[in-house]
């Protein structure tokens, strides 16, 4: 009974073996130029550009990608990578807390919103 079973056993596996060494040797070569790979230095960024819509001094509303209602952000600066300086969240703030043009900033990536919208300016 053994003596059956490895020859049973052994086939269907050299086929697939063969089958795949086939394959293998009919699949293209591949060559790669030094221009075709790109790596990242230790400690460098990926640019992503601030859209061209902002406007310093205008207020926007921004949804992100973790859900709930849009913030609403007062853009005081921008920076040509992503990163704009804004006032924090209307919605996050007691104004009567604050001095009147002295609210806390915080910068925050453009790149990460899931949308902008322009919002009216305040009375």
């Amino acid at each position: 009974m053994a003596f059956f079973r490895r020859p049973v056993f052994a086939l269907p596996l050299l086929i697939v073996f063969i089958a795949a060494a086939v394959a293998v040797c009919r699949a293209p070569a591949v060559r790669a130029s030094s221009a075709d790979v790109v790596t990242l230095a230790s400690g460098s960024a990926v640019h992503l550009a601030t859209p061209p819509f902002l406007q310093v001094g205008r207020r926007y509303a921004f949804t992100w990608p973790g859900g709930g209602p849009p913030q609403t952000f007062t853009v005081k600066s921008i920076r040509p990578d992503g990163w704009i300086l804004v006032e924090v969240a209307d919605e996050t703030i007691r104004p009567e807390l604050y001095v009147p043009g002295e609210f806390p900033t915080r910068w925050l990536h453009v790149g990460i919103a899931v949308s902008i919208q322009e919002m009216r300016a305040l009375p």
